[in-house]
C-alpha cells in the first residue's frame, strides 16, 4: 500500500464546488466523493437548476446528480424514500450540455456556499 487514499469524501455541490481539493485529488489519482451532493436540498429551488431541469424534462435533484457524474464525482445521495432512490438512479439515460454544466458550476459561492463545517477550523471533540 502506498498510503494514498483511493477516495476523498469532501463537501461538493453547486454552491460549493471545492475545486482546489478536487484538482488536488485528481492530480494525486484520488477519486472525489461528494458529501452533501445537493447541499442538503438547498440547490433544488435554484432558478438555474430548475430551469435546466425543465428544459431536459428531469427533476432538479436528477440534474444536480447528473452534473456531479459528468464532472467525475462519486455521489451517494441520502434518502429513505423509495421514490427518491429510484429517481436518483435514473440519471444515466440523459446528459447535460457543456453550457448546462458550466451554468451549474457558475453557482459556486466559495466558502459562503459551504453547508457543513470547514475541516480546517472544525474543533468539535466528542
Amino acid at each position: 500500500p502506498s498510503g494514498v487514499p483511493a477516495v476523498n469524501q469532501i463537501e461538493v455541490h453547486p454552491y460549493f464546488g471545492n475545486e482546489d481539493v478536487r484538482a488536488a485529488d485528481a492530480q494525486a489519482g484520488i477519486l472525489t466523493e461528494a458529501w452533501s451532493p445537493i447541499a442538503q436540498g438547498a440547490v433544488l429551488d435554484d432558478p438555474v437548476v430548475t430551469g435546466i431541469a425543465d428544459s431536459v424534462g428531469r427533476t432538479p435533484a436528477q440534474v444536480v446528480l447528473r452534473w456531479h457524474v459528468q464532472r467525475g464525482d462519486i455521489v451517494f445521495p441520502k434518502t429513505t424514500h423509495v421514490e427518491r432512490m429510484q429517481e436518483n438512479f435514473a440519471i444515466f439515460d440523459f446528459e447535460l450540455s457543456e453550457d448546462q454544466v458550466a451554468a451549474i458550476s457558475a453557482l459556486d459561492r466559495g466558502e459562503a456556499g459551504r453547508r457543513g463545517p470547514n475541516p480546517s477550523t472544525f474543533d468539535w471533540i466528542p
